[in-house]
């Protein structure tokens, strides 16, 4: 059994045979076509990233080779939590080299009623006979716009508080 990491070429090889007192040689050529080793990681290699509920966010996954033959057809895929949707630009790649590494622009959008928190979105990478996964998570926030109308309200409820107070005085 070759190695993993053996470059692809033909290789000699001497076969010994030996029974009862009889022995035979014969010289042999392994040929060694290799094999691809698909990986996926994040682009500044941090699986994690920021998104705001109900807007899109970008990320960028690399798709590289490191084995020794190239990887034909590799599709991009992956699951999110329910309601959200993400896009993979390209869905698939035609082939990746060895020591190559190839770029995937991810868009996930979370869904407009995602509760501010953590995620976890599971991104894979298939080609014949390899595939690599990474969870990524996604932290999620929500627009604080509600929040600055809650507090103009209660500043506008204190505002006419201290002007009955004011006009009325203390009885």
């Amino acid at each position: 059994t070759p190695p993993r990491d053996v470059k692809a070429g033909n290789y000699p090889v001497l076969v010994k045979v030996a029974a009862e007192g009889a022995t035979a040689e014969q010289r042999v050529t392994l040929q060694i076509s290799g094999q691809g080793r698909l990986s996926l990681t994040a682009k500044d290699g941090r699986l994690s990233g920021e998104a705001t509920a109900g807007k899109t966010a970008g990320y960028t996954l690399i798709v590289g080779n490191d084995g020794t033959a190239p990887l034909e057809d590799v599709e991009i895929s992956g699951s999110v939590p329910t309601n959200w949707k993400a896009e993979y630009n390209p869905k698939t790649i035609p082939s990746v080299a060895p020591n190559e590494k190839k770029e995937v622009q991810v868009t996930v959008t979370p869904s407009d009623k995602t509760i501010a928190g953590d995620y976890v979105a599971s991104f894979r990478a298939n080609a014949k006979g390899e595939s690599s996964n990474a969870d990524f998570r996604i932290t999620v926030t929500t627009s604080t716009l509600w929040g600055i109308v809650g507090i103009g309200i209660i500043a506008v409820a204190l505002l006419v508080l201290l002007g009955a107070v004011a006009r009325f005085g203390r009885r």
